[in-house]
């Protein structure tokens, strides 16, 4: 019954942060788009797709001199390497799936508005090789993100991301479940 409780719990989180993300992505922006405007939101959600399925997904580098705009700039809270540019973004793929040989994100909804397009996503991944320098658990982890992209002239030029980077640590079990409080053992006091 925990179980399922955790995973309603986890999928209403889902939820609501895909919720929160679309009215701030849809508030933020002005919803008057210019002529031609729709074919250039299909273009920059094929890129935004390529940057998940093709150049994380698998691996393909070279998608990200094809995506990624020379002066790209990523801002993820949850990653400890700043990224400028493809040759950063390259670095970051390949750091990741060496520790994590078969990464994959599934889109699970895209929108686009202007210049903007707002990924909802999850990834999935076996902890085979050790997680960022600690040991690996050959636990399968499984961790839902948001990532929104700004184009400009058909590429990349800025990201922001939001993943659950706790509740990967707590599935590798690095970090301790949440959950109710466990009653505690005394010990007997000496006689």
């Amino acid at each position: 019954m925990t179980r399922t409780v955790n995973a309603t719990r986890d999928y209403l989180r889902t939820i609501a942060a895909t919720m929160v993300a679309a009215a701030i992505f849809t508030v933020a922006l002005d919803a008057q788009q210019p002529n031609g405007a729709s074919m250039n939101l299909e273009q920059n959600k094929a890129a935004a797709r390529r940057w998940s399925e093709e150049l994380w997904s698998l691996g393909h580098l070279e998608v990200a001199d094809e995506i990624i705009a020379a002066d790209y700039v990523r801002h993820d809270p949850g990653d400890p390497f700043p990224a400028r540019g493809p040759e950063d973004v390259k670095r970051i793929v390949t750091m990741l799936r060496s520790m994590l040989g078969d990464f994959r994100i599934t889109i699970d909804d895209m929108i686009a508005q202007d210049d903007m397009v707002v990924s909802r996503y999850t990834t999935t991944a076996t902890d085979d090789r050790g997680y960022m320098g600690l040991p690996p658990t050959g636990r399968t982890i499984r961790t839902t993100a948001i990532q929104i992209f700004r184009f400009k002239d058909g590429k990349i030029v800025e990201s922001w991301a939001a993943r659950d980077d706790l509740g990967t640590l707590r599935q590798l079990g690095h970090l301790p479940q949440i959950g109710p409080a466990r009653p505690t053992t005394t010990a007997e006091p000496k006689k």
